[in-house]
């Protein structure tokens, strides 16, 4: 036992004997202790460290090595804002203590690079930089790019499939809802940020009251006072081609302002700048002004691809947008604007109606003529705060509208003409007090409308019914209209904890007169071809809204309830009658974790439908088509409802959305559509519930790939329809199915190319009673490629592909671009040479297909046009 106690001490003296301590105190010039100084322990011969110990705030510290390997050691020590300090120590050392001196420590400049996308609150930020590429000009050509948003042909912009709901630049609505002029204008260098404001609420007061599920987009410039804007002419030939674009931008703190005036005869529609794209002015726009219309001039049927390619025009706008903050929460905001658009069409096409009592063809040959001139001027004073709000918009539109039509008809040839003058007016007040704890809305639309429509069609038509089976040389048909309608409320608001009550009570009146005659040879056909109506109806209506909204969870349940005197005049018939609608609403959002998120719709309504479509006597609508409504009102009840799920995770830049809407609509009023043999049609109305019903799925993923800049997404949909028709005399039902695909991948890593693609695919099919499905398919491939040769260089090539299911009858097509573009990077002014249409296309053809017929159309396109245009954006 002995001689292992005396081994055993003798391996615990070794232990002991090898193990390192050193202890001590890091104190600075003053004495005082130093705390969260870094002491380590290293070889003196080695940049090793072997054990290290963080100071307190007494300053002490102690480095313990259980092993000595080396001879001498080095003891260092670095703390923030001291000198560095070091000494050497060996095995025999124990208590050291270190006397730091001040020293300022220069720090390398770090750059750090901006995250594509971030996420605060319910603003989703995306940064311009890291989407924007050297040939993009615009901020419209950087937003394409961003997942979850998308721009639309119209230039509308949706975000996880829905339209925005405002479209802001610093927080201010410059354009009221016209935003594509700025989007399409405004320079991308100008913009820091493109922001989503998820739930957003236009009205300050009413944010925490109602609630919304639409999105806004803000823009976030890079200066408090930015100038920018473009300016651009070009020259080109076949045949001689012209454009020109001048438009400034202002926007400061105070005040914002947007001017432009373009014209072109390229094929550019610039005209789609100023329409109303955003949702919630869309839908003002639409209570205050209507787009009531009977007449119209057989027209060509339009591709429905870059207009460029086949829009053969000469337009020009002109527009002024202004907006001054008068203080801290009053905005005035002035808009005007006026476009003249002359547009030419030319075309066929060839139509098979299929009907029980055998198949009709219709063979046309179209060329169009259309003028159009607008003028409209809008005033907006605006306070909108969280404990103030006052709105009054007063606005006039003019329209001096004309379309001239020559058709061909086998060896008959039709000449039409159309013009349609139109004046409209209209005020919108809005204001919201607080009194004592709740909110009171008060709000009066008021409008005036005055329009007449002309359309002289010769030879005439229809004989038998309008001269007695006599040949004669034109056929007039006159429309007179007048409108006055106004639209008033008072609503109390009040939160109750994650309550908010609302109760709307409210009247409205509508005075419609309408007065038609039709003339064969400057005599009237008779007093079955008169129309005199007047529609009046007043209304006054009670809607209790009840919302909820507590962490994940938030609902809305309306319940209107709206009682309607209507009063119809003729001289042939007068007729009143009193209708109650309960049109209940449901809304319902649940956050199922920070990304996920369902909502769910459910409503029912009960209207009249439109009462313009309203009239005793027959109207000749177009050279093959004459109406009679029997002034008969079509009642209606709807039922739709919607689930829809989003996922957005701005971190890995992945956004995905389907859904499901169903919809029903049950009419009291059938239209029965009698053909004659030459395929013109006699419009009568019979009473006779029918229903139609919608069934759509439709689901996107947007996922951007930020190590590789690449963009990708997929977006199907699905529709089955079902709907009545009743066609000479015999009712059919009438089965509707339409799937589309939709791709696209947009590549962007490499520094001297990018590339793009996108791939649609259309599948409709339609099927009468026991009749064999009739089948449309379209495909279409596009391909961009966008190259980087030298700096200042700057090659563009693009082939789109339109492929048809019928090529025998419908050729494909396939159309070729190219650009090349030359900048001065110092003045930010480019050259570019531009050629359209490589391959010199002349005609786009395609099969279209509705319930009952199929059309194949054939358009006349833009021959080849190569152009040089000089560009300054600022």
């Amino acid at each position: 036992m002995k001689p292992q106690l005396s081994i055993l001490l003798l391996l615990l003296a070794n232990i002991l004997f090898a193990q390192i301590t050193i202890s001590g105190t890091v104190k600075n010039e003053n004495g005082q202790p130093i705390a969260g100084a870094n002491v380590i322990l290293s070889p003196s011969d080695e940049d090793k460290t072997l054990t290290y110990f963080i100071t307190k705030a007494d300053g002490k510290f102690t480095l313990t090595l259980k092993e000595s390997i080396y001879e001498m050691y080095e003891v260092k020590v670095r703390a923030m804002n001291y000198a560095f300090a070091s000494d050497l120590v060996n095995e025999t050392t124990s208590d050291f203590d270190f006397t730091l001196q001040e020293k300022a420590i220069e720090l390398k400049e770090v750059q750090l690079k901006k995250t594509a996308i971030r996420k605060k609150g319910d603003t989703i930020a995306y940064d311009v930089t890291n989407f924007k590429d050297i040939q993009d000009r615009t901020i419209a050509d950087v937003i394409k790019k961003m997942p979850g948003i998308e721009i639309e042909n119209s230039g509308r912009i949706l975000y996880q499939g829905e339209p925005i709901n405002k479209y802001y630049i610093e927080g201010m609505d410059l354009l009221g809802g016209k935003y594509a002029l700025a989007n399409e204008n405004l320079s991308a260098d100008a913009v820091d940020k493109v922001q989503i404001l998820e739930n957003h609420q236009p009205i300050k007061m009413l944010d925490s009251l109602v609630v919304s599920s639409k999105a806004a987009l803000n823009i976030k410039l890079k200066n408090k006072i930015t100038y920018s804007g473009k300016a651009e002419i070009g020259l080109g030939v076949s045949p001689l081609l012209y454009q020109a674009n001048i438009t400034p931008m202002l926007f400061k703190k105070k005040q914002q302002m947007i001017g432009s005036y373009q014209v072109n005869n390229r094929g550019e529609d610039v005209t789609k700048q100023l329409q109303i794209l955003s949702f919630e002015d869309l839908m003002n726009n639409t209570e205050s002004f209507s787009n009531e219309g009977w007449l119209g001039i057989s027209s060509v049927q339009t591709p429905n691809f870059n207009e460029k390619r086949w829009l053969n025009n000469f337009v020009q706008l002109g527009t002024w947008n202004h907006l001054f903050k008068l203080n801290k929460e009053l905005d005035l905001r002035f808009n005007l604007s006026y476009t003249n658009d002359y547009q030419k069409r030319i075309g066929q096409s060839t139509t098979q109606y299929f009907l029980q009592s055998g198949n009709l063809l219709l063979n046309e040959q179209k060329r169009n003529h259309i003028q159009n001139e607008e003028f409209s001027t809008k005033a907006t004073l605006l306070r909108n705060s969280s404990d103030n709000y006052l709105q009054n918009e007063i606005e006039f539109k003019g329209a001096w509208n004309r379309s001239h039509g020559y058709l061909k008809l086998d060896d008959e040839l039709v000449d039409q003409i159309l013009q349609k003058p139109n004046q409209e007016f209209a005020n919108q007040f809005k204001i919201i007090k607080k009194i004592g704890k709740q909110l009171v809305t008060f709000r009066s639309v008021v409008s005036y409308k005055n329009y007449q429509e002309e359309l002289s069609v010769s030879p005439g038509v229809f004989n038998e019914m309008i001269n007695q089976n006599q040949n004669y040389q034109n056929a007039f048909q006159r429309v007179d209209f007048s409108k006055f309608s106004t639209n008033n409320f008072i609503e109390f608001s009040k939160g109750i904890k994650s309550n908010s009550v609302h109760s709307k009570l409210g009247f409205g009146y509508l005075n419609q007169e309408m007065e038609s005659n039709l003339f064969a040879d400057n005599s009237s056909a008779g007093s079955n071809f008169i129309n005199d109506m007047t529609w009046s109806k007043f209304n006054y209506f009670w809607d209790n809204r009840f919302e909820y909204k507590k962490e994940k969870f938030r609902t809305t349940l309306s319940l209107p309830i709206e009682m309607n005197h209507l009063q119809m005049k003729s001289f042939i018939k007068k007729d009143e009658m009193n209708r109650l609608f309960v049109n209940p609403n449901l809304f319902l959002a649940y956050k199922l974790s920070n990304y996920w998120e369902l909502r769910s719709s459910h409503s029912f309504k009960q209207s009249f439908g439109s009462l313009s479509a309203i009239h005793d006597n027959y109207m000749l609508y177009n050279y093959n088509s004459i109406h009679k409504r029997d002034g008969k009102l079509n009642e209606r009840d709807s039922w739709n409802s919607s689930l829809r799920a989003e996922y957005k995770n701005p971190i890995k830049a992945r956004f995905i959305n389907f859904g499901y809407n169903y919809s029903w609509t049950e009419n009291s009023l059938l239209n029965n559509y009698m053909y004659n043999p030459d395929a013109s049609t006699i419009l009568q109305v019979i009473e006779r519930k029918n229903n139609s019903v919608s069934h759509q799925l439709n689901g996107k993923i947007s996922q951007y790939f930020s190590k590789i800049k690449s963009n990708f997404e997929v977006e199907i949909a699905q529709q089955w329809s079902k709907n009545d028709e009743l066609l000479n005399n015999d009712f059919l039902e009438v089965d509707n199915q339409m799937t589309s695909i939709i791709s696209s991948i947009k590549y962007r890593k490499l520094s001297w190319l990018t590339f793009e693609y996108k791939y649609s695919w259309l599948n409709y099919q339609s099927k009468i009673d026991h009749q064999p499905s009739r089948k449309v398919v379209n495909q279409e491939h596009q391909f961009g490629l966008h190259l980087f040769p030298a700096n200042r260089h700057y090659i563009k090539l693009n082939v789109d592909a339109y492929i048809n299911q019928e090529a025998r009858l419908n050729p494909n097509s396939v159309f070729g671009d190219l650009m090349y573009r030359y900048t001065l990077q110092k003045n930010k002014i480019d050259f570019e040479l531009t050629a359209f249409n490589l391959f010199n296309e002349k005609y786009f053809s395609q099969n279209s297909l509705s319930s009952y017929y199929e059309m194949r159309y054939q358009y006349k396109l833009r021959p080849t046009q190569i152009m040089l245009t000089t560009r300054f954006t600022f």
